[in-house]
């Protein structure tokens, strides 16, 4: 059973904040799930089970279970073999809790640049050695549809596969927290990202010199280079940050609503 218990009072507090008994519970299964090392598939006891071993309402451990399945924590199986299943939160669903937070920030791409130039640089020289053939094929594959999305002028279309070909350096990498960050920051450049400049000269050398650079990527990472690798893309993230500033980039005011098959959007 849980027992109720009291946050300390924040400095200069008159009262004392009482912890309601389902996030207290909701809490002590966070730490069950750590405690016993719990992976994704396993599953906790039924509802009722739980019930009666915290000594607390139906109504309770019902709310603390939602506020876990709300965090992506666990999943809720029905059947008489279900119950409450441990998940892995998938990196989609934390992106947008970070786009939750980021749109009540003052965004600017400075601000995004000067993470990418360290970041994207660490992640090409991290995954040297370690690119596959289906790596290889994929980044083919990427280029082809880069220049045929520019030759047709589709800018919507390249912008979002030139951040796509990042993506296919990530599936390599093997640090988790630079995986992160930079299919974070691809994300938001290809989902929230509008051009103001609507310079024809601009946006085709743009997309020539992505098209450029990706291929002397590909071209270096097939032979190990590694110092090509990382002054490919230094070069790289320096002159797309200028296509950015001349285009007169910017980021959506919007970074909250997602794009959902069938939804009908409203201006």
């Amino acid at each position: 059973m849980v027992e109720q218990r009291r946050s300390r009072p924040r400095t200069g507090a008159g009262r004392v904040k009482r912890i309601k008994l389902s996030d207290q519970i909701a809490e002590e299964l966070r730490r069950r799930i750590a405690r016993e090392k719990m992976m994704p598939g396993d599953r906790l006891p039924h509802e009722r089970a739980l019930t009666e071993e915290y000594g607390c309402a139906k109504s309770t451990m019902r709310e603390a279970l939602k506020a876990l399945e709300v965090e992506g924590l666990l999943t809720m199986q029905s059947g008489p073999n279900g119950g409450p299943e441990v998940r892995t939160v998938s990196i989609d669903s934390v992106m947008q809790q970070l786009r939750q937070y980021l749109h009540f920030q003052k965004l600017d791409f400075k601000h995004v640049y000067e993470l990418r130039r360290s970041l994207e640089v660490t992640l090409a020289a991290n995954v040297v050695g370690k690119l596959g053939p289906e790596h290889f094929h994929k980044m083919e594959e990427n280029i082809r549809i880069c220049e045929e999305a520019n030759s047709r002028g589709d800018r919507a279309v390249g912008r979002a596969v030139e951040t796509e070909f990042h993506d296919i350096l990530c599936e390599a990498c093997d640090n988790v927290l630079l995986v992160f960050m930079c299919r974070f920051l691809n994300s938001l450049l290809r989902d929230l990202v509008s051009y103001r400049s609507h310079s024809l000269q601009e946006n085709e050398a743009f997309g020539e010199h992505n098209v450029g650079s990706h291929k002397a990527l590909l071209a270096a990472y097939r032979t190990q280079d590694s110092d090509a690798v990382v002054r490919i893309m230094q070069e790289h993230m320096c002159c797309a940050e200028g296509f950015m500033r001349r285009l007169d980039a910017s980021f959506h005011s919007d970074l909250l609503s997602r794009e959902l098959p069938g939804l009908i959007a409203t201006t």
